[in-house]
C-alpha cells in the first residue's frame, strides 16, 4: 500500500531513517566506550526497543511501570525504571516484575527506597537501586553534597535493595543555544554524576553504572568523563525540538503525522483533521519559523495553531493551490507526545508501508 492510501491522521515512521538513527547513536556510544541505555517513553514499541537492544543497546530505560511490564512482556530482560515507585498497588507489580527480568529502580529519598526495601525483604528478593541526582535541571533529584550524604547514610541499613548506581537528566540541556553550551553541561552532567558516586562508595555501597546523557548532549559521550552509559530516548525517530538541539537535522526525522486537508475557508488558510488530540501542545513552535510543525516539502506552509480536532496552516501565495483530500506530512514540535495519543506506526520505506506496529506501551502511565 502507498502511505498516501493511509487513512488519516496516523503516524508515520521511516524504517531506513530510523535505523539510520538507531546506528548513529550506538556507534556515539561505542566510540566512547560507553553503553547505550536508550528511554523507550519515545516510541513506546517493543519493536524498536528489539531493534535498538539489537544494534548493541546493553538494556533499556522507561518512565513508568506500565511500560516496563509491556517490554518485559515483549521478551527485553535488562530495564531501568528511571522513576520513583510509590505505593502499594505499584509495588506488589514491581515485586512481580523483578522476578521476571533483570531490573533496576531510581530513586532519590529515604521513602521511596524504604517502601521497596520492604516490599523486597518480604518476598525474599534484591533490587538494584541507582540514585538520581539533580545536576541543575530542577526536577526530581536528591541535590549533591551533604543531602546525597545524609540520604546514603540513612539507606545504609536497608535490606532487600543494592545501591549500584547513580542517575541524571540533564534537561536543561534543551536551553542551550550552542554546541559549546551543550559540550559545558555535558561535562558538568559528568562531573556531578562521578562526584556522587564517589560519594556513594564511600559509604559503602558497590556502585558501579555512572548514567546520563539525554539526546542533546549524548553526542558528546566522548567528553563525559566518568560516565558509563548513556540513556537518549528521542533519537530514534527525532523532531523539531531535537533539531533545535543539534541532535539530528530535518531529513533525518523519521517520524511524521500523515494528516488530510479537510476545509479550505480562506486563500491563505487551509485546515488537517490533526489538532491537539494528535500534535499536543507540547515544545515550543519550530526553530525554523514553521509553528508548530514542519510540512514536509513545503517549507514555506506555517502550522499555526491547533484545536482539540483542527490544525490550521498559513499558506503563502506560492502553496495556495492546497486542495481539500491533499495529504501531507508533518514532523511535529515533540515526537514522544505525539506517540502517547495514537495507536500504531505505519512503518513505511520509499513510500510504501511496510508494517504497522502497536504502541503497546501506549498510556501506559502508571
Amino acid at each position: 500500500m502507498n502511505q498516501y492510501e493511509l487513512d488519516t491522521p496516523c503516524i508515520l515512521v521511516d524504517y531506513s531513517k530510523l535505523l539510520n538513527n538507531i546506528y548513529r547513536y550506538q556507534q556515539i556510544a561505542d566510540d566512547a566506550g560507553v553503553a547505550l541505555r536508550p528511554h523507550v517513553k519515545t516510541h513506546k514499541t517493543p519493536q524498536i526497543a528489539h531493534l535498538q537492544v539489537e544494534a548493541g543497546a546493553v538494556g533499556i530505560t522507561v518512565a513508568k511501570l506500565g511500560e516496563a511490564e509491556v517490554m518485559a512482556d515483549a521478551g527485553i530482560r535488562n530495564i531501568v525504571i528511571a522513576y520513583p515507585i510509590v505505593g502499594e498497588a505499584k509495588l506488589e507489580r514491581l515485586i512481580r516484575l523483578a522476578k521476571r527480568v533483570e531490573l533496576t529502580v531510581a530513586c532519590d529519598s529515604y521513602e521511596v527506597a524504604a517502601g521497596i526495601s520492604a516490599a523486597a525483604l518480604n518476598a525474599g528478593i534484591v533490587i538494584n537501586m541507582w540514585i538520581e541526582i539533580d545536576p541543575g535541571y530542577g526536577r526530581v533529584g536528591v541535590q549533591p553534597g551533604e543531602n546525597l550524604l545524609r540520604l546514603a547514610e540513612s539507606l545504609a541499613p536497608l535490606q532487600g535493595i543494592r545501591v549500584t548506581g547513580v542517575l541524571e537528566f540533564a534537561g536543561h540541556s534543551y536551553d542551550a543555544e550552542t554546541d559549546e553550551q551543550r559540550q559545558e553541561v555535558a561535562v558538568r552532567e559528568a562531573k556531578a554524576a562521578e562526584s556522587a558516586a564517589d560519594v556513594l562508595r564511600g559509604c559503602g555501597f558497590p556502585v558501579e553504572t555512572v548514567s546520563g546523557g539525554s539526546t542533546p548532549v549524548s553526542r558528546f559521550a566522548s567528553m563525559m568523563e566518568g560516565v558509563t552509559e548513556i540513556r537518549p530516548g528521542t533519537y530514534v525517530f527525532g523532531d523539531l525540538t531535537q533539531v533545535k538541539a543539534g541532535a539530528l537535522d530535518i531529513g533525518q526525522c523519521a517520524l511524521t503525522v500523515l494528516a488530510t486537508v479537510i476545509s479550505r475557508p480562506a486563500p491563505d488558510r487551509a485546515v488537517i483533521d490533526g489538532g491537539t488530540k494528535v500534535f499536543t501542545m507540547d515544545g515550543e513552535d519550530s526553530v525554523i519559523g514553521t509553528g508548530r510543525g514542519f510540512v514536509v516539502g513545503h517549507p514555506d506552509i506555517t502550522v499555526s495553531w491547533f484545536n482539540e480536532e483542527h490544525g490550521v496552516l498559513t499558506l503563502p501565495p506560492s502553496e495556495q493551490g492546497l486542495k481539500v483530500g491533499d495529504k501531507l506530512e508533518i514532523i511535529p514540535v515533540h515526537c514522544c507526545a505525539v506517540v502517547n495519543m495514537l495507536d500504531e506506526l505505519n512503518i513505511v520505506q520509499d513510500g510504501q508501508v511496510k508494517d504497522t506496529w502497536t504502541i503497546a506501551a501506549r498510556g501506559k502511565v502508571k
